[in-house]
């Protein structure tokens, strides 16, 4: 038996050099036939003691069936998933999608898992189920996505300069859309400052943090060059 167990080792490490076999599939089969080796040990030795093996067996095949049973509730969950993303198609191969606070691309919908990659180029396998049951934004059902960058400045400031300032901002960022063209709301009165929402216009979500870190550094630079102070209780965020 040991014999026999080597000769298959070293034919199942051989298909996997010549990249017919994965490694994590190499690793399960030989698993597999170590554990069917003992098996058939078991199962001898108790014969050669003149022990039934019956009961032995029934209890192995029903504590197999119970783990399989639980572990693939969560298999034929997470296949069902898939099989209603597929159908429904809340996204396809290639949407750029928010999903758990980070911006992603999908690059595949398989039965158990959907792939996504993330704006660090990180690729990530999403059980279906967590998918399904996750509210995810899909930026890509139109080309144009709309940023705004929030600002607070004092009441000293007369708005119309304020407005032409954050404009001139935005317009120095590269990736910003000249159309839709950008503009600029008084939002809110708040007590000790006046707020300003800059609206803005993007097209390629995967670069979303590099364009809004840009139109932050650049309203700092116009506003601070105008000699307008941006600190407390002068505020800016992004949203």
């Amino acid at each position: 038996l040991l014999l026999v167990y080597r000769v298959i080792s070293s034919n199942v490490t051989r298909l996997r050099t010549q990249g017919v076999l994965d490694p994590n599939s190499e690793f399960l089969l030989n698993r597999l036939v170590k554990w069917t080796i003992y098996l058939v040990v078991t199962v001898v030795v108790f014969n050669v003691l003149g022990v039934k093996v019956d009961l032995f067996v029934g209890l192995w095949v029903l504590a197999g069936g119970t783990i399989i049973g639980f572990a693939s509730m969560s298999t034929i969950g997470n296949a069902l998933a898939g099989l209603i993303l597929m159908v429904s198609r809340p996204f396809k191969i290639r949407d750029r999608l928010l999903f758990q606070d980070q911006y992603v691309e999908v690059e595949g919908i398989d039965l158990i898992y959907t792939r996504m990659r993330t704006l660090d180029n990180v690729l990530i396998s999403v059980p279906n189920q967590m998918v399904l049951n996750t509210v995810i934004q899909n930026y890509s059902t139109y080309n144009v996505v709309r940023r705004r960058c929030v600002v607070t400045v004092d009441y000293s400031e007369d708005p119309p300069r304020v407005r032409a300032l954050l404009l001139e901002a935005v317009r120095k960022v590269d990736l910003v859309l000249g159309e839709p063209e950008p503009f600029v709301w008084v939002t809110e009165l708040q007590s000790f400052a006046m707020e300003y929402t800059l609206f803005y216009f993007i097209e390629d979500v995967m670069k979303i943090v590099r364009i809004d870190s840009g139109v932050r550094e650049a309203v700092y630079e116009v506003l601070t060059g105008a000699g307008i102070e941006m600190t407390t209780p002068n505020l800016i965020k992004t949203v």
